[in-house]
């Protein structure tokens, strides 16, 4: 039966009155999720507000390592501003893992801002495969750097400028070095948070006394571990002979990657401890000799290890 004008208006009003009632009474998460609904999933899944250690990768390889290695029991996921988070245990302890979009490398440092914001972070450990600029490091071979170079953060110098960078183009003329319209370029330091003020750096150290727990592991199932090493970062691929020999002869870096740098800053910015291992992968040198399969496989061995050495006293063969 249809309701009369008045009567009609009286009962719009009384359902608003109950709906305003409901929406009152729910709990705060179920509220943010009707504003939000993203951001109320990933609200939910970490209600607990538990303390957890963070595990980023930025590659499909990297991942599907990690998933067959089968150290990482997964209950819950949650898709956030397009990445996905997956929250489990290893070895009876929470870890989010997050496999990061890098194209361009800004994508890896928002992925660390979602989950300093949304978890409550012990710590990060981010693993992956590199290029090796050192001769003696071999494919498969797993670096754990302690210092990070952002190699990316060029000035480009006009040719004949007063002062000239450390690249300097002419000296790759060939067949015979000489002037080169492209001048030089000048390597920049990065800006980093540390203890509430920015410093110019131009080398980001790892967590000390995360690396200090990694250098008890030298080899892991025959895997070779390289410790104390630098890494050049930049969101550029390098595989290049000439480039890699300029990097590791001018700033000693050891291994080449694209995300680390773009790690490093986000955990600086939040206050958190964090951790590299990077699985050789190639050369750097334009040869097609590339493995990454291997590198990360490799590297995922020695991240359990390390995994296990910093949730000391949990037995190795604990079992969730």
């Amino acid at each position: 039966m249809a309701v009369a004008g008045p009567r009609r208006m009286m009962w719009a009003v009384e359902m608003a009155v109950i709906v305003m009632g409901l929406m009152a009474m729910a709990s705060p998460t179920m509220q943010l999720s009707m504003k939000n609904p993203l951001r109320g999933a990933i609200q939910k899944i970490n209600d607990i507000k538990l303390p957890v250690y963070a595990i980023i990768v930025t590659a499909s390889s990297s991942e599907k390592a990690f998933n067959e290695s089968g150290i990482f029991n997964c209950n819950s996921s949650v898709v956030y501003k397009g990445r996905t988070f997956f929250r489990g245990t290893i070895y009876g302890h929470q870890f989010v893992f997050v496999n990061s979009p890098t194209r361009p490398v800004i994508n890896v440092a928002i992925t660390m801002e979602i989950l300093a914001a949304e978890f409550n972070l012990l710590g990060i450990i981010y693993f992956g495969s590199a290029g090796a600029l050192n001769d003696s490091l071999s494919i498969g071979n797993v670096a754990v750097p302690n210092l990070i170079g952002s190699t990316g953060l060029w000035t480009w110098q006009p040719i004949n400028a007063p002062k000239e960078g450390l690249l300097k183009f002419g000296e790759f003329n060939y067949p015979e070095k000489g002037e080169n319209w492209l001048g030089s370029v000048q390597y920049d330091r990065s800006t980093v948070y540390i203890n509430g003020t920015f410093k110019e750096r131009f080398w980001i150290r790892v967590t000390p006394e995360w690396q200090k727990i990694a250098e008890e592991i030298c080899e892991v199932d025959s895997v070779q571990v390289v410790h104390g090493l630098r890494i050049s970062s930049a969101d550029t691929y390098v595989n290049n002979e000439a480039y890699k020999n300029f990097l590791y002869n001018t700033f000693k870096t050891s291994v080449v990657d694209k995300s680390s740098v773009a790690v490093a800053l986000g955990a600086y910015t939040n206050g958190k401890k964090f951790i590299l291992f990077s699985g050789v992968s190639n050369y750097a040198n334009g040869s097609d000799v590339k493995n990454s399969t291997l590198a990360n496989a490799n590297a995922v061995k020695v991240l359990d290890r390390f995994i296990q050495l910093l949730l000391w006293p949990v037995p190795a063969s604990y079992d969730d």
